[in-house]
Parts: structure tokens; C-alpha cells; sequence
């Protein structure tokens, strides 16, 4: 075997073993139906997988050690990143067709089918993304897309925007394998690190909606900024610190506050704050219009506003008038 299965999520057996049939089947439970053939008699087929949820993601570790023909078809409900960690393999999506190997990662997308050769010794690290979570991403940023979203197929491992995109995968593999995934049990932990993977995989990687999403004249804000400010829009309902927020942007609180001022004119927990209000604001008035019962004490509870005099004073300062107003608007 020219892998070393034990450096990858080593931790996160699936199963190991010689045998095509019980490769094929145990493979197909984690990701889907498929064809396996081993191509070249005498080889041992030294089939090896691991796994370890990232929140609604997976990421896992396949290698062979035999040379493979792999046939799923069309992938129907998700998306596939293949990250070659060693040895090659000749990917077809529909009439496309790329050589991946540890220099060109492949992002195979649901709707043309699916045809791959992995050579003797190729081990790749594979995340698993739910068709519906990419498909939600394009339609928040752009409405409700028009055509079925499909990436580029090729993804450059060493050079371009998706580099590091690819090195962060392979670094989050190595923590694992280090430190474990108790840490990703954690429902802060996996949505900061789902969030950061989907949205740089959708922002880097060319695909069929690029040119749907808005272009912005003003220069982007620093990665550790906006990782905040995704934080914070994911996870608005739950009791934030200023240290979770600094957590999850991968930086000091300091630093974080610094990036904020400087970029945003403001802090974290104002960014927060204001992130809060505007939730309750359209939560009262979509409840004003449905004729929902609701209370204006209730939704700020919810978003963290225990001292009422003190959230009537921001409400109104933001808004013009006092909840109570919002609400009564039928």
C-alpha cells in the first residue's frame, strides 16, 4: 500500500478490507450506489475508509490498493470535493474529463454522470456536501437560480484563489487525526467550520451562478472580519461572547475588535446587536401581518434582550418607534 491510511482521520474507522463486494457496499452506505471493478488481477484491494461529521458535512478519508474503475452515475443529492492525497486518477463528469492527483483536486457536482479510474495506491480526502446546502447558498445570493448549480471541475491544489481553500481541508484533517473531533460536537464549533467551508468552497470555485452574485466596488473585507460577520448572521439566537465570535474568526479579541473598527466602524457586540434587532424587527412585523400571536417580550428574550428598557431604547433608536408599535400594525 503506497498510503498511509493511518495519518488521515485514522481515528474515524469505517472499515478496512481485501474483499470488491464488501468494499462496494460499505462505501455505498456513506456517500451512494455504485459500480466498483477492480481493473488489474493479483493486486490486493486494501480498500480503506474513515469518516467524521462536520455539522451537515462529511469528511472522509478513501484510498485503494488496487486500480479501480468507480461508476455512481449521477451523484443526485450532493456534491463531491475530491482531494488527492496520494497517487492519481482520471475523473469523467458528463463529457468532461480531468487527471487529479495531489497537484489537482476535482469538485463533482449531482447532475451529469459520473465515471472514474483510481489507480494502484490513490488515496483522496472527500467532502461530502448536501446538494440542498449549496443550493440555498446560490438562492441567498443571488435568488432563486435558473439553471442547476455546477462547479468547475478541476480544482488547482497549489496555485489560485482555491489553494487555500484545499490546504485548510487538508489542515482540518490533520487536527482531527491530532486532537480528535470532540470539538466539532459542539453545535458553534461545526456550524463556524460548516459555514467557513461552504462559503469559501462557493465564493473561490468557479461555477455556473458566478455570474448571478452581486459584485462589490468596495475592497473585500479582511477573511478574519468576514468570518465573524458570518458568525454572527448564523448564530444570532444563541449567547454569543466576544470570545466565541474571536473563536470562531480565528483570531484574538483584540484583533477582532481592531478589524471591526477599522473596516466596519463599529465592535463585535454592536454588529451583533444590530444583526438581533433587525431579526425581532421583521419577526414583529411578519407576525403584524399574519396576525400571529406574539409577544414583543417573548422575541427579545429570544434574541438575547433580557433588560427591556434598555432593548425598548435600542429598538426605538434604530427603528423610529417602540416595538409595541411594530406589533400593533395590523
Amino acid at each position: 500500500m503506497l498510503h498511509a491510511p493511518a495519518r488521515w482521520l485514522g481515528r474515524h474507522p469505517v472499515f478496512a478490507s481485501d474483499d470488491v463486494e464488501q468494499a462496494r457496499d460499505e462505501v455505498a452506505r456513506v456517500f451512494c450506489a455504485h459500480g466498483l471493478q477492480q481493473l488489474t488481477a493479483g493486486e490486493r484491494m486494501d480498500c480503506h475508509m474513515h469518516s467524521v461529521r462536520v455539522g451537515a458535512l462529511s469528511l472522509n478519508y478513501l484510498a485503494y490498493g488496487a486500480d479501480v474503475r468507480i461508476t455512481p452515475g449521477c451523484l443526485q443529492d450532493f456534491y463531491l470535493v475530491q482531494i488527492p492525497v496520494a497517487g492519481q486518477a482520471d475523473i469523467r463528469y458528463g463529457h468532461e474529463q480531468v487527471q487529479s492527483d495531489p497537484r489537482t483536486a476535482v469538485v463533482l457536482s449531482p447532475h451529469q454522470p459520473v465515471t472514474m479510474r483510481w489507480y494502484t495506491g490513490c488515496a483522496q480526502l472527500l467532502l461530502h456536501i448536501p446538494r440542498a446546502l449549496m443550493e440555498q447558498r446560490l438562492a441567498a445570493s443571488a435568488g432563486a437560480p435558473s439553471a442547476p448549480l455546477d462547479f468547475a471541475l478541476a480544482l488547482a491544489q497549489q496555485s489560485g484563489p482555491a489553494a487555500a481553500w484545499c490546504k485548510a481541508v487538508l489542515d482540518l484533517a490533520r487536527n482531527i487525526n491530532a486532537n480528535g473531533a470532540a470539538w466539532l460536537s459542539m453545535g458553534v464549533a461545526a456550524g463556524a467550520m460548516q459555514e467557513f467551508l461552504l462559503q469559501s468552497l462557493f465564493s473561490l470555485q468557479p461555477h455556473s451562478g458566478s455570474a448571478l452574485l452581486p459584485t462589490d466596488a468596495q475592497p473585500a473585507l479582511p477573511r478574519h472580519v468576514q468570518r465573524a460577520r458570518e458568525f454572527i448572521e448564523a448564530h444570532a439566537e444563541q449567547a454569543l461572547t466576544l470570545a466565541d465570535i474571536a473563536g470562531a474568526a480565528c483570531v484574538s479579541e483584540r484583533t477582532l475588535q481592531e478589524g471591526f473598527r477599522r473596516h466596519l466602524d463599529t465592535t463585535p457586540n454592536a454588529c451583533l446587536r444590530e444583526v438581533r434587532l433587525q431579526r425581532i424587527h421583521e419577526r414583529l412585523r411578519q407576525a403584524a401581518a399574519n396576525g400571529e400571536a406574539i409577544t414583543v417580550l417573548q422575541e427579545a428574550y429570544r434574541y438575547g434582550f433580557f433588560h427591556l428598557g434598555r432593548f425598548s431604547a435600542y429598538y426605538r433608536e434604530r427603528f423610529g418607534e417602540p416595538p409595541s408599535a411594530t406589533l400593533a400594525r395590523r
